[in-house]
């Protein structure tokens, strides 16, 4: 898995998330809120790097390019991407949520980055990475729905692929209780 380069950013703008929590109405009480689960959603930061070379610049969106923007995750150096702040644990997985923002000011330049973070090592049990790798194009089928709903697991079966070899990738996220 790819990190970050060792860049100490200047400023950090931290977004906490939040809890699995949905409301319903109950007509004699009022709103009840559900708790799903003990995972935190959602957190983000946005990182600003001021007045770097053009060559730590070239860094950063090399490595933008490298996770396919928004595509892969990723690590970063817990010391030298956060310092002596202790947000979020060292082995949390950080994706782009867009492309880096640039300003050039000659030798001197600034870059902005935002970030979506997968707290802990739970992040790797929830990221799904499909790779084709050598099977071969074969009849289109219209897609109409992105998303999973039902029960776990889901079983996605790949014997149509060329070369024919029978495979089956069982998708089971877990950690909802954790």
């Amino acid at each position: 898995m790819a990190s970050f380069p060792s860049i100490s950013p200047s400023s950090i703008a931290f977004e906490l998330g939040g809890m699995n929590v949905s409301e319903g109405a109950a007509a004699a009480v009022g709103g009840v809120c559900f708790r799903h689960s003990l995972k935190v959603n959602n957190l983000s930061c946005n990182a600003s790097f001021e007045n770097i070379l053009s060559s730590q610049v070239q860094e950063i969106r090399n490595h933008y390019f490298a996770q396919g923007g928004p595509s892969l995750p990723f690590n970063v150096d817990k010391s030298s991407f956060w310092g002596f702040i202790d947000v979020v644990p060292a082995d949390s997985l950080y994706q782009y949520s867009a492309p880096p923002d640039e300003e050039h000011f000659g030798i001197y330049n600034n870059v902005t980055i935002s970030l979506s973070i997968t707290l802990g090592a739970a992040g790797e049990a929830s990221t799904f990475i499909l790779v084709g790798a050598t099977a071969q194009l074969g009849a289109l089928e219209a897609v109409t729905n992105y998303a999973f709903s039902g029960t776990a697991p889901f079983i996605l079966d790949a014997d149509d692929a060329a070369p024919a070899v029978a495979a089956s990738l069982i998708v089971n996220a877990g950690g909802a209780e954790s």
